[in-house]
């Protein structure tokens, strides 16, 4: 008689192998339901390696409201267990969710939020005051002012990655370069930077080549208030090996969400080989 195949037994699976196929599945479907199913996958659940890197990327066609992704994303934190080393949130984040957060998660390296229009600026210099493993912040469509950005620099010592992107918005002259003068004063360890729609002039330009002597890379696409020409484009391309600027040419084919989109792309490889020790 021939023989068949059996179907494999999933409650035999090595923890590991389990582990492996939660981290695809994603914070929302393991915790409405993949931990549902049997007593086994709710063990692996709780898992805190599981939890290390947290995406609540919410789409916002979402039939969820607002409260289940932060209460959601509160369980997730709990799981972590301290472990906590980079989460994302596009959407839902509040003030009071980053407090949360910030109390349990001293380990934190990276915090992307995007569209978080519930967030202040206030709210946001307030939590890191408690991450001071920080190193990557990023931070799409999200209110910061000036004032928050050096708390920031200021309590991060290790920070190595910034993104403040938003569209243009017409600020008063007087506060053209706020955001620039706030980085070069607070943030010399900067490598990566990134100011998409920011109204900074060529002067707050030099600001941050003075004060951010480290950088690698510099992207200032979409700040049309930049004339950069003559000695600054000299400068620019010998202090940076990766410069980046936009002419109003490309103003309308560039979509700032493809940066998020980029970052968060659902995939926990990506995030385990770049936060891996």
């Amino acid at each position: 008689m021939a023989s068949t195949s059996s179907t494999p037994n999933w409650l035999e699976m090595p923890h590991e192998l389990m582990l492996t196929i939660f981290h695809k599945l994603g914070a929302v479907e393991i915790l409405e339901n993949a931990q549902l199913v049997c007593t086994n996958w709710r063990r692996v659940s709780k898992d805190p390696a599981l939890w290390k890197v947290i995406d609540m990327n919410k789409s916002i066609d979402s039939l969820y409201m607002d409260e289940v992704y932060v209460d959601l994303t509160k369980q997730a934190v709990n799981r972590s267990s301290g472990e906590l080393i980079a989460i994302i949130m596009k959407w839902f984040c509040t003030d009071d969710l980053l407090h949360y957060i910030s109390q349990s998660s001293s380990k934190l390296q990276c915090l992307c939020l995007s569209n978080c229009f519930h967030i202040t600026g206030c709210g946001l210099s307030d939590t890191v005051k408690r991450l001071a493993q920080l190193e990557h912040l990023y931070v799409y469509h999200t209110y910061i002012e000036g004032q928050d950005i050096e708390v920031i620099g200021l309590n991060c010592p290790h920070l190595k990655s910034f993104r403040l992107n938003r569209e243009f918005h017409g600020n008063k002259i007087e506060s053209l370069d706020v955001d620039a003068c706030a980085i070069a004063k607070s943030m010399p360890e900067l490598r990566h930077l990134q100011l998409l729609g920011n109204t900074m002039t060529d002067e707050g330009l030099q600001f941050i080549l003075d004060g951010c002597p480290l950088l690698e890379s510099l992207d200032v696409r979409k700040c049309f208030n930049l004339n950069i020409a003559g000695d600054l484009v000299q400068r620019c391309k010998k202090q940076i090996k990766d410069f980046k600027c936009s002419t109003e040419d490309d103003f309308l084919e560039y979509r700032l969400q493809e940066e998020y989109e980029n970052y968060s792309d659902g995939s926990y490889e990506n995030y385990a080989d770049y936060y891996s020790d």
